[in-house]
């Protein structure tokens, strides 16, 4: 931690904060949706420039987000809207990332074999490995985008792979969740078949989006995984 100076208290920071502005926020859903709603094209500004900044400085996390952009404007215009806003955070981060972290973090991470080897992963090759390995790190339902920025950041990934592997690595996640709110916002509970349809949606959406991040862990493990060493020669004693 000493080593890390203002980084280790940070990530620390970056591990629980942005759940609790979550819930925080999502206390005014039902304040919020009809609001920017009802306020048509300046809703939707005001929705990518707040929601931006407060993923941005890691103040909540990209479902709540991603739940009122469903809530408020549909599925439909709020999946763009939500990864707009997101592809706005991760850039806000990654330059707050890169200003607090410096060579500290890489020094700490070249000490250590597992993530050395997907620093490697991460800058060796072309662009095109770059933006996979981000990719896969970003598409788990679970994985903290938050950390990872900063950890990204930390790591001097090129940016415009950090920014295309992060826009791709969110949407089956943000689907999700925008999926889910809208639906939940149409809900009125009046028709009992209507309902189950709505919940079954959700559940296989949930489920897609698991199964998708147990196969982005695999593939990055494979990526990532050093390569076994040739057997030495045979002596011929």
């Amino acid at each position: 931690m000493k080593r890390l100076g203002a980084a280790g208290p940070v990530a620390i920071v970056l591990s629980f904060w942005p759940p609790l502005g979550g819930f925080v926020l999502l206390a005014f859903l039902t304040a919020l949706g009809p609001w920017l709603r009802a306020h048509g094209m300046m809703g939707m500004i005001v929705y990518v420039a707040v929601a931006g900044v407060l993923m941005g400085i890691s103040f909540v996390p990209t479902y709540s987000c991603a739940i009122i952009a469903g809530w408020a404007f549909g599925f439909v215009a709020g999946l763009p809207l939500a990864l707009v806003a997101i592809t706005v955070a991760s850039l806000i981060a990654y330059v707050i990332g890169r200003w607090i972290a410096r060579d500290r973090v890489l020094e700490v991470i070249q000490e250590r074999p597992r993530w050395n080897a997907i620093h490697r992963a991460l800058l060796r090759g072309d662009n095109v490995e770059t933006v996979a390995v981000v990719t896969l790190m970003r598409i788990p339902p679970a994985a903290p985008f938050a950390l990872a920025n900063f950890v990204l950041a930390a790591a001097r990934v090129p940016l415009v792979a950090y920014t295309v592997g992060s826009f791709l690595g969110v949407i089956p996640r943000t689907a999700m969740a925008t999926f889910a709110a809208a639906k939940l916002e149409q809900l009125r509970f009046k028709n009992v078949s209507d309902t189950w349809m709505v919940v079954a949606g959700i559940v296989a959406t949930v489920l897609v989006c698991v199964v998708l991040g147990v196969l982005a862990n695999r593939a990055l493990r494979q990526l990532t995984a050093e390569p076994e060493s040739a057997p030495g020669p045979v002596s011929a004693d």
